[in-house]
């Protein structure tokens, strides 16, 4: 028995409509939002793991004055390192008063290239004013106070904002690149059926 030769396929690809490149985009919509997914939730993370901006900042031992306004009325007291004793620590008020920092009411700890920070105390605040942070540290400490009200919602933003970036990006790109992909395959696939047709071939013959 001779062999058949092979036989040339009657359409060529490149003659299909729509182009392939609707392929290259339709990938590259869902590659785009895994990859924007992947940095949004590298950004938040990185937003989440960072010390929060302090209202003051000393180191050792000493007193630093600064003024809180109208709205802030707790202040966390952050600890570097992690294990720094937070008692050692009081709040001097705007009247004179000294308050001493409490329990946290969570736990967070950061950790930066050169130093590690950890929630170690809370203080009530007495209103708008100047305010003082005493503290008897050793040379190698260092303390620092934040609005921990504020501090919590910007955790829980970055929180939820890590979600959005890695869940919704990346699902987004597939809603919008997956029907161009079904799309495309689906048209080229009736304009060869077309194409067969109209040269005397049927698409299903051998």
């Amino acid at each position: 028995m001779s062999a058949h030769p092979l036989r040339r396929p009657l359409v060529d690809p490149r003659e299909l409509r729509p182009r392939r490149v609707w392929y290259v985009l339709g990938t590259g919509v869902i590659t785009l939002g895994i990859l924007v997914g992947i940095a949004g939730f590298a950004v938040m993370m990185v937003r989440m793991l960072a010390p929060p901006e302090f209202e003051a900042e000393l180191r050792g031992s000493g007193e630093v004055t600064f003024t809180l306004d109208e709205g802030v009325g707790r202040l966390g007291l952050y600890a570097s390192p992690w294990d720094a004793d937070g008692y050692s620590c009081v709040l001097v008020l705007p009247d004179g008063q000294e308050r001493e920092f409490g329990f946290p009411p969570y736990s967070h700890s950061v950790d930066t290239l050169s130093e590690s920070w950890a929630l170690a105390g809370d203080a009530e605040t007495a209103g708008a004013g100047e305010y003082a942070l005493a503290c008897d540290g050793g040379a190698d400490t260092a303390f620092g106070v934040t609005d921990i009200q504020d501090g919590e919602r910007t955790f829980l933003a970055n929180l939820m904002g890590a979600f959005a970036s890695i869940l919704g990006a990346p699902l987004t790109g597939l809603l919008v690149g997956a029907p161009i992909l079904i799309v495309t395959a689906a048209r080229r696939n009736r304009h060869r059926r077309r194409l067969l047709g109209e040269r005397g071939r049927s698409p299903y013959q051998g």
